[in-house]
């Protein structure tokens, strides 16, 4: 296999950074040896640019506490969504019979159809902020 400039340049980072092998630090160090332009590129290439060109990975459990936030942010708007319907839906409950239909708790009890329906305004509010939420994250 022929090594080509651009093998070099890909294991230009590795060398820098100590993290090759023995074998690819003398490779890289024969072709440097034969090719000063490539020289001078990784004696000007420090550690601080290498780190700021290569961002670190993230922590182990990175992935896990993100998951947990997203089932956590999904379970939320699965229950926002359905009391928003149960809050809403319970003062406009209605029966029909002969005499027409009568909607139960409006006719019994307005004040508290009343506060049924605040309560699933404020509902619909919190999901619809929930869904933003959902979105703008990228689920």
């Amino acid at each position: 296999m022929n090594v080509t400039k651009d093998i070099v340049k890909d294991l230009l980072p590795l060398y820098v950074a100590g993290e090759g092998s023995r074998d690819t630090r003398a490779l890289v160090e024969s072709y440097l040896r034969s090719d000063p332009e490539l020289a001078l590129l990784a004696d000007a290439l420090s550690a601080d640019e290498l780190a700021a060109a290569h961002p670190a990975a993230p922590p182990p459990g990175a992935g896990r506490a993100e998951l947990a936030r997203t089932k956590a942010l999904l379970r939320r708007r699965t229950w926002l969504l359905s009391l928003a319907f149960f809050f809403t839906g319970l003062p406009l409950s209605f029966a029909a019979d002969a005499h027409g239909i009568r909607f139960l708790l409006l006719r019994d009890a307005p004040g508290v159809a009343s506060a049924f329906l605040a309560v699933g305004v404020v509902l619909w509010i919190a999901y619809a902020l929930t869904a933003r939420r959902v979105r703008v994250t990228g689920l």
